[in-house]
């Protein structure tokens, strides 16, 4: 056999290897609460024979003998000669625990697993002397022996049905799968690219037959990109049961560890989503899980006096809820008290008697995310050091997924995690802030409300808003990105949520709802705070995505102040022989432009909106002399903000411009009550020419 084909077989034995023995630690636990289950320990002595089969072949003797007691023991267990008892179950799984350290060395070239003990410990088990074998069992042989006889012929069609539903699947390198994804990512920003310009000819084209036809087409690549979106998404794809089934064998420890007697109960485990959010997951909930068995469920003896059973109970559950995928945990335990929970934080310096007060009965909860906060007296291997819950933090919030907990004394916890499928193609709420488009991952997202100005309160030099029974903090993305702000009073805030924390951003509008592909910024833009990435929209235009984490993080530096207006910067505007110019444009860089481009004329005061609700605004509220507007306008375009205008009775000269040259034969700019019609790139002598001649100043 050549090297080569020997690297094939060691690489299919490790896979295959790795697969069996992760399903050998779940069905040795199982096998505790179905002492008598033939068929389980069947399949456990099977499983153990492969191994030691595949091991001795390929030459790897430490596996191979340490496979050999195990199975020697199972084969006993599954003939009644020997019975299922908490020591004997003590041995195969860390038996177990064994062989995958050996399969680790196996992986890496090493030989560093020392077996001597553990062969020593199965030797014992084997001939008794760990726990002796009960003649009871020896009860009603015969039958028993029927069944084994009634279940090895069974095996047969068994082994066949494997067989077939092997030759059905294929391994694929994840990496290609990655590629794919990339791919498929591409082909949705190109979609949405083709349904915007789609839309863009049917809007100046209506009833023409060819747009018709490609609006036709256009619905069914959408229709079919979407169908192969889901497909690919689907590939990458895995139970959360891989990450569930580590669990009943830590409880079993753990509870033993601790004299406690628990019963996990999973449900939901089929429950798929996209493999990088499950490697992410695994950390987080093995530290939830141990703190409800930990600190949740109470003493057997405890629990009598409170008149529970004596057993107590974890549930661990996952489903799906639109685009995202929820786990509970939860437990019915001794629950959390808030004032407990303050006190200590207090003691351990986390919060100050003051901040205490304020809290609610969830922010009270929520101190156990804190850095350093723990509620057991004295640290163990288990518990004390107050990192648990912050690792459980961290990465939920790298998923930019949401953390709520439910509790009350004496009746248990629930927690609550809300997490995105995939973390490649996401949905998104677009909002614009001061002319700029921002996309908010929509998993983060709980509420949207539209309020006035004078409903923002301030408090502690920090703006909040009254949210129904609760306080809300508010954070102006205007503010966190240096941005304009608007002037308009009715504004919009998103509330959004990471982790246990609720915050709320201020917005000037809502563009709508749509499906990015997450596209990274590159190795010289990715150090910025607050964004998370970039996306290509439907119109060509690249939109940053918010980083929900980052924005909370900047807006905890803010400098306190005094509560913002958002009255109009009438500083700007002046009488003296001066032409009042508003320029309403959604580009930043075109304000920019045509800014210093007015200003350098000596004779021309600026004022700078972002959006045709601020212009509407303004006209009402400034002296202005005359308004330059840009066509190409996102919700209303130059037009319409033109003929909103007359229509309220301004009267004052309005040029449009735009980067295209067909829109000034456009008979809509005259109907709209437009006077002059430029096209970019602007000149500024024909600017100035033209504002002379509509306004009349003699300067």
């Amino acid at each position: 056999m050549s090297h080569g084909e020997m690297d094939d077989l060691i690489q299919d034995f490790i896979l295959e290897s790795s697969e069996i023995i992760e399903q050998l630690d779940q069905d040795l636990v199982e096998l505790e609460h179905r002492k008598n289950d033939l068929e389980l320990l069947n399949k456990i002595f099977r499983a153990a024979h492969t191994i030691k089969g595949s091991s001795s072949f390929l030459g790897f003797d430490k596996m191979s003998t340490v496979t050999h007691h195990a199975e020697e023991i199972l084969n006993k267990l599954r003939k009644g000669e020997m019975v299922v008892v908490p020591e004997i179950m003590d041995i195969l799984l860390e038996f177990v625990d064994v062989i995958k350290r050996i399969l680790e060395d196996i992986k890496n070239g090493r030989d560093s697993v020392n077996i001597d003990q553990i062969v020593k410990k199965l030797k014992l088990a084997n001939e008794g002397k760990i726990s002796v074998a009960s003649s009871s069992t020896a009860v009603d042989s015969d039958k028993k022996q029927l069944k084994v006889e009634q279940k090895d012929e069974g095996e047969g069609a068994q082994l066949k049905k494997a067989t077939k539903a092997i030759e059905q699947t294929i391994r694929v390198d994840v990496s290609r799968l990655d590629s794919l994804m990339n791919l498929v990512g591409e082909l949705v920003l190109s979609r949405n690219r083709i349904a915007q310009i789609s839309s863009e000819l049917e809007r100046k084209f209506e009833g023409d037959y060819l747009v018709e036809q490609l609006l036709e087409t256009t619905s069914q690549i959408g229709l079919i990109t979407t169908e192969l979106q889901l497909a690919v998404m689907k590939t990458r794809m895995v139970p959360i049961g891989k990450v569930f089934n580590k669990f009943p064998r830590m409880i079993r420890d753990l509870a033993r560890d601790l004299k406690k007697d628990v019963d996990l109960i999973i449900t939901g485990e089929d429950t798929e989503l996209d493999k990088s959010v499950v490697e992410e997951i695994g950390d987080p909930l093995v530290h939830m899980i141990r703190n409800a068995v930990d600190h949740g469920i109470e003493s057997p003896e405890e629990r009598i006096k409170k008149g529970k059973p004596a057993k107590g109970k974890v549930h661990l559950a996952a489903y799906h809820e639109g685009n995202h995928i929820v786990i509970e945990i939860t437990d019915d335990g001794k629950g959390m008290d808030p004032e407990k929970l303050k006190k200590k934080a207090i003691e351990k310096k986390v919060i100050t008697p003051e901040e205490a007060k304020g809290m609610s009965k969830e922010e009270a909860f929520g101190l156990i995310f804190k850095p350093g906060f723990s509620t057991a007296e004295k640290v163990t291997g288990v518990s004390g050091r107050g990192v648990g819950m912050d690792v459980v933090k961290t990465n939920i919030e790298k998923l930019n997924g949401i953390i709520s907990i439910e509790s009350e004394i004496d009746k248990g916890s629930v927690f609550k995690l809300k997490l995105p499928l995939t973390l490649a193609i996401i949905q998104a709420l677009l909002v614009d802030v001061s002319g700029e488009v921002f996309a908010i991952p929509l998993v983060s997202v709980i509420e949207t409300v539209r309020i006035n100005e004078n409903e923002i309160h301030n408090f502690e030099g920090r703006e909040v808003l009254k949210l129904r029974d609760s306080v809300l903090s508010l954070v102006r993305l205007d503010d966190v990105f240096g941005l304009e702000g608007s002037f308009s009073q009715d504004i919009y805030v998103v509330v959004v949520a990471l982790a246990e924390k609720r915050i709320g951003l201020v917005v000037d509008r809502l563009v709508g709802q749509e499906e990015i592909v997450i596209k990274s910024l590159g190795e010289y833009l990715s150090g910025n705070v607050g964004i998370a990435g970039a996306t290509i929209m439907g119109d060509g235009k690249v939109r940053l995505i918010l980083d929900v984490s980052g924005v909370m993080e900047i807006a905890t530096k803010m400098p306190k102040k005094i509560k913002k207006g958002k009255s109009l910067k009438t500083s700007n505007v002046s009488s003296n022989n001066m032409v009042n110019v508003l320029v309403v444009d959604d580009s930043s860089t075109d304000r920019k432009i045509m800014k210093r481009l007015l200003s350098s004329s000596g004779w021309i005061n600026c004022v700078e909106v972002t959006n045709p609700h601020d212009a509407i605004t303004a006209t009402q509220d400034l002296n202005i002399d005359l308004l330059i507007t840009d066509v190409m306008m996102p919700d209303i375009d130059g037009f319409e903000l033109a003929r909103i205008l007359r229509e309220r009775g301004f009267d004052k000269p309005i040029i449009a411009v735009s980067g295209r040259g067909e829109a000034a034969a456009n008979q809509k700019a005259k109907i709209s009550g437009i006077n002059a019609f430029m096209t970019k790139p602007i000149n500024l002598q024909e600017m100035l020419n033209k504002i002379d001649e509509l306004i009349g100043v003699n300067r």
